[in-house]
């Protein structure tokens, strides 16, 4: 007798059942586990986005300084005034780059691409490079700039240019090279290069600083508070008088001046490959200013009283914190408080008592003329025409 088609399909799904019901037992059981450990495992992934997570790669370095400083006034809580005094203005002018040339100075920032800076072509997006960016240059100011932090000053952003170059893949390592560029009577370029290492099957290159300068006397030069770099408002900017003289390159139009500018900042301020080797994926101009409260100070000034100089002559000892330039006994005059300065002295000569000093004894212009005057002309004629042909693109929009 021949079975109905009914019962061949209930046979065949009885034996379905028998065989997918510990299969589906077991997936039940599971499935929460599993779940878990897919959304924890999505969470670690992008654990660089959480919420504070970008305040705390900001303010990394201000809570290294900060435990610095707390750990040298804890060895001298049982100290005379004088001698924590003392260790204090030690401590600052050991994390000062006293001697350094201007020009010279790289601070490397280190990271990653993660999951989350990445955009769907699985490469760093462009939305996260100004993100990466903030980090990098907060870590520059504060290593380059801690005597003017401490008082009292701050940084506004006014610009941020960028020139993309190659694309940075995800989940790599990559690198960011910040450098003064240049400044003028009110402004201050930083220089920064997103670089990655290179491949180390093709051989290692040794770690190198840009080309310092050297000295050349037949060059005659022309005439406690955390940091803060934000973008200003539209009336925060002033405008004041410094020991530099204007420097206007010939006028073009906007579209020519941009593109003129952004092969020189790339091909002649920088490479397309470091010393050491690594690639260079893109290159940023950040134009900022200093200012003490609402008072605009002239770069020269900060970067003169944080230690920054002209190298020796050649064949001299080069300048050092050992061996400090002749200016800077005129900066710990103001500043430091075991000979008589402060930083209230500092800050209020910033806010405006450097025009008193007579233009013959301004040490800010000594310290910082000859080969770095030549070098800084040089290259803001460079950076100028990109902030003049963005300024003319405004005028065509």
């Amino acid at each position: 007798m021949s079975t109905t088609p009914i019962v061949r399909v209930r046979r065949t799904l009885d034996s379905l059942q028998k065989l997918t019901a510990p299969w589906l037992s077991t997936l039940l059981r599971t499935a929460p586990t599993l779940a878990k450990y897919l959304i924890f495992l999505v969470v670690l992934l992008n654990i660089r986005a959480w919420p504070l997570a970008w305040h705390f790669r900001i303010f990394r370095p201000v809570f290294k300084r900060r435990f610095e400083l707390l750990s040298v006034r804890f060895w001298t809580a049982l100290k005379t005034k004088a001698e924590k005094e003392k260790a204090d203005a030690r401590w600052l002018e050991s994390i000062t780059p006293v001697g350094e040339q201007p020009f010279s100075m790289v601070v490397p920032y280190k990271t990653w691409v993660g999951i989350d800076d990445s955009d769907f072509n699985g490469h760093l997006s462009n939305s996260s490079y100004a993100k990466t960016l903030d980090a990098a240059r907060f870590k520059t100011a504060l290593e380059m700039f801690t005597t003017f932090f401490r008082a009292g000053g701050w940084m506004p952003l006014a610009a941020t240019h960028y020139h993309f170059i190659q694309e940075i893949p995800m989940l790599s390592s990559y690198e960011v090279r910040t450098s003064i560029g240049a400044w003028d009577q009110k402004w201050f370029y930083l220089i920064s290069k997103f670089v990655r290492p290179k491949p180390s099957g093709a051989g290692r290159g040794e770690r190198q600083s840009p080309p310092k300068i050297v000295a050349s006397p037949q060059t005659e030069p022309s005439t406690e508070s955390i940091t803060s770099l934000r973008m200003p408002g539209a009336d925060a900017i002033s405008t004041i008088a410094t020991p530099f003289p204007n420097i206007t390159p010939t006028a073009t139009s906007a579209s020519e001046n941009t593109e003129l500018a952004l092969k020189a900042v790339s091909a002649g301020l920088v490479s397309s490959e470091e010393p050491d080797g690594a690639t260079v994926h893109t290159i940023v101009v950040s134009q900022l200013c200093f200012k003490v409260g609402r008072i605009t100070v002239p770069p020269a000034i900060v970067l003169a009283s944080n230690g920054f100089s002209v190298p020796p002559e050649e064949g001299l000892t080069p300048y050092s914190l050992s061996n400090p330039p002749p200016h800077w006994e005129k900066v710990k005059k103001l500043a430091s408080k075991p000979v008589g300065g402060s930083m209230r002295q500092l800050r209020n000569f910033m806010k405006g008592e450097w025009k008193d000093v007579p233009e013959e004894e301004r040490w800010w212009k000594e310290a910082l003329g000859g080969a770095v005057e030549v070098q800084r002309r040089a290259n803001l004629t460079a950076i100028e025409g990109l902030r003049r042909g963005m300024d003319g693109v405004r005028s065509i929009v």
